[in-house]
């Protein structure tokens, strides 16, 4: 079965009204889907709206589209995970959003812990966090979901266990641990994820995540990348108590 062709729109959709669009999204029509006047795709606004849409206009710099129907969007995740990841280097990172989207992440909180190796300043940091929102963007796109997840600031992580929502089950990744990840019972439907850098957490992180309420739990007998574990994390998660 084909995909209809799928774009995001952060702007109030009516149906029968006309949209005009950016320039780079008429680009994205025109030249990435090459579609023509009078073919369908489906648009969504990143709120949980979704309509049918047909383009009437395909230029590449000024495209034009009229919005249908609303469509039934796609149900999120009964189960509401933050995925709090130490940052990593930018293939690292950048994979571990994309398929943290595709697999129902609500939301995601970089941090910088002890052993990140990415220390970004205001600035690297303000661009970071706009290249990883056009990921969550297109990772939306491609895997039907229609509501974005938050994305959050860089923040310290002792500065986020201080601050974070203690409502939720909080559970960080140790490898060896004698809880596994499967084991931990949800309190409710939020849940928050711990995962660390390359080399993994410092010893004083893990304890002050245990203080501050973290089940520690593990994934089985091997060691998991940063890129992978948190990935496998969220697969086990939504598994047991979400929708895969």
């Amino acid at each position: 079965m084909t995909m209809t062709p799928r774009l995001y729109l952060p702007v109030p959709l009516r149906s029968g009204d006309e949209i005009e669009l950016a320039p780079e999204q008429s680009h994205y029509v025109a030249r990435v889907l090459r579609l023509r006047p009078g073919e369908a795709l489906q648009i969504f606004d990143g709120e949980g709206s979704r309509h049918a849409a047909v383009i009437v206009d395909a230029h590449a710099k000024r495209a034009r589209l009229s919005v249908g129907d609303a469509q039934a969007a796609l149900a999120d995740s009964p189960l509401s995970v933050t995925l709090a990841q130490c940052i990593s280097s930018a293939e690292k990172m950048e994979w571990t959003i994309e398929k943290a989207v595709e697999l129902g992440v609500a939301a995601i909180q970089p941090l910088i812990s002890k052993r990140t190796v990415v220390r970004l300043d205001a600035q690297r940091a303000q661009r970071r966090g706009e290249h990883w929102r056009r990921l969550i963007v297109a990772a939306c796109m491609q895997c039907g979901r229609d509501r974005l997840p938050s994305l959050a600031p860089p923040i310290e992580l002792a500065g986020w266990l201080a601050s974070r929502d203690t409502g939720a089950t909080a559970v960080v990744l140790v490898p060896g641990a004698r809880i596994r990840l499967a084991q931990v019972e949800t309190r409710n439907a939020s849940l928050q994820l711990l995962v660390g850098p390359e080399s993994g957490l410092a010893e004083e992180e893990i304890d002050a995540a245990r203080a501050a309420g973290f089940i520690a739990a593990s994934l089985g007998p091997r060691v998991l990348r940063t890129e992978t574990a948190g990935l496998a994390a969220l697969a086990v998660l939504q598994s047991k108590s979400g929708d895969l």
